[in-house]
């Protein structure tokens, strides 16, 4: 058995109303999907985001697909790696092109294995993994009413932490969103902020320490992510714990920041950081340095899934005889923000007691509605034999 056709698609999502973030707005949601198709009929989905550059990426690394077992697909991650690697592409959208291929890859070839994604990997170490929502955006006339209305729904739904947006507003506004939020929320759930790389150094550190009385788990990416001077300065002197590492791709980058605690707690996406076969490198380094690692999440089901089988099989950092979301157990991002292409491609996952149960079924585990797919799709679909 051999692969011998992949079809790339861009697909898009209107937005009923627009939300924003500190660096813009925006009225669409999109992903790049790959499917990658063996001789023997059986397929494989992968994903990674809706830039162009992203699906020509794609287009040429495709190429080196054809003709390989799926099973080999460690081997194939890094015969694609090194046609790029000397070129420094790897900076640029090689890698998320990559991330999909890889996911694509580990998808079939549990397929055809007949085992689920976790089992190839080594093997789970928690059923259900602990998730925690993301939402909160900046949308008009949102605050108080409705941003406390959507934090009482993700309660409602079960999860026990939730991650808001600052930047986006005035220092003052945001400060009052951050402590009016933990007011309605009272002294239970998690509550987290993400700055998407808006603020300096000084800043930042003056927020941390304006909010740092409304019991905040993590403060994200305060400063731009390749910053590390202004990031590892707000980490030494914010009283809150800083995260960052949603851009950051493959072990390269991720290890000098590791070695030099730029971050608390590490969030390498899975659709950009490097597809499956990297991230459970990436994990066990953060294991290693003692850093935590809650892996960031922006797509639909396919890369969800896709955390969800590499997230089973971490180890506890540290070990410890009771382990604790966010204390020493990983967790990940669950994006609840309105996403037509996610809400209709793949079935949707179940939070219980703040954790989604990681699927058994072969490859991913996963369904992927081919009407929607091609309901979504933007352009003409590219493929390669």
């Amino acid at each position: 058995m051999a692969i011998d056709r992949i079809e790339v698609r861009t697909l898009i999502g209107e937005l009923d109303r627009p939300f924003g973030w500190s660096q813009r707005w925006t009225n669409t949601r999109g992903v790049t999907t790959v499917r990658v198709i063996d001789s023997d009929g059986s397929e494989g989905w992968g994903e990674a985001g809706a830039d162009p550059q992203t699906a020509t990426a794609i287009m040429g690394l495709a190429p080196g697909v054809i003709g390989t077992e799926a099973l080999q697909v460690r081997s194939t991650w890094q015969k694609l790696f090194e046609t790029f690697f000397q070129s420094h592409g790897f900076a640029g959208p090689s890698i998320p092109a990559l991330s999909a291929i890889d996911m694509a890859l580990w998808d079939l070839a549990g397929k055809q294995a007949g085992e689920p994604v976790w089992r190839l990997l080594g093997g789970k170490m928690r059923d259900a993994v602990p998730v925690y929502a993301t939402g909160l955006y900046y949308t008009e006339s949102d605050y108080p009413d409705a941003l406390f209305a959507e934090a009482d729904s993700y309660i409602e739904q079960g999860f026990s932490g939730m991650k808001m947006k600052v930047a986006g507003m005035t220092f003052a506004e945001d400060v009052e969103r951050v402590k009016g939020l933990r007011r309605n929320l009272g002294d239970g759930p998690r509550l987290m902020f993400d700055a998407n790389e808006g603020w300096d150094a000084s800043t930042a550190i003056r927020f941390a320490n304006a909010v740092a009385d409304a019991d905040i788990t993590w403060f994200e990416e305060p400063c731009p992510s390749y910053d590390d001077a202004s990031n590892r300065l707000v980490r030494e002197q914010s009283p809150i714990p800083v995260s960052g590492g949603e851009s950051l791709k493959t072990r390269h980058e991720f290890a000098p920041r590791l070695a030099q605690r730029v971050f608390d707690i590490v969030q390498p996406d899975i659709a950009v950081a490097g597809g499956i076969s990297e991230m459970q490198v990436i994990a066990q380094m953060a294991n290693a340095f003692g850093v935590k690692f809650h892996p960031h999440f922006w797509g639909t089901g396919i890369s969800f899934a896709a955390s969800l089988h590499l997230v089973s099989t971490l180890p506890f950092t540290p070990p410890k005889y009771v382990p604790e979301p966010y204390v020493n157990e990983p967790v990940l991002e669950f994006d609840q923000t309105p996403h037509p292409v996610r809400e209709n491609i793949t079935e949707s996952f179940t939070v219980s007691e703040s954790r989604v149960t990681v699927p058994d079924a072969p490859g991913l585990g996963i369904e992927i509605d081919t009407a929607a797919v091609e309901r979504f799709t933007a352009g003409k679909v590219k493929v390669i034999e």
